[in-house]
């Protein structure tokens, strides 16, 4: 398998998951008493001179915001690397509910939210790839 067959096949959340459980579980690991997901990343101000702080579990959510646009972009086409990559996804969102449940160092809203946009990729990539198996057999 080449490359691009691997990285069409592999869920993008799956690798998500691996960093955010790896630097949130090493972090915790080496520096008990820090709230990761709180540190600031940078400070902006805006024109109304309040002051926004951007933090690493905002970095997070956009990350898994932007991985879910390709991951439904990649459900748009019906072939069997569809499929493969379809059931792969299922494990990880599994995965997910799994660590969720069972690692107390990611009990908070952003792997939440991480896991609930996982399960939106299956339900959605399902039903995107689906629909456009039925249209590709209704017009051949």
């Amino acid at each position: 398998m080449n490359l691009g067959k691997t990285l069409t096949v592999t869920p993008l959340f799956g690798v998500l998951l691996v960093g955010y459980f790896l630097t949130i579980g090493l972090l915790h690991q080496f520096y008990p008493n820090l709230h990761t997901l709180e540190a600031t990343i940078y400070k902006f101000r805006l024109p109304s001179n309040a002051e926004w702080a951007f933090k690493l579990s905002d970095l997070i959510i956009l990350t898994g915001l932007f991985v879910l646009y390709i991951e439904l972009f990649k459900s748009t086409r019906a072939s069997n690397i569809a499929i493969t990559e379809h059931i792969l996804s299922i494990f990880v969102f599994i995965a997910y509910l799994l660590i969720f449940l069972y690692a107390p160092v990611v009990a908070d809203s952003t792997f939440v939210i991480l896991g609930a946009m996982s399960f939106i990729d299956v339900i959605a990539g399902l039903t995107i790839t689906i629909t456009a198996a039925r249209k590709d057999l209704s017009v051949g």
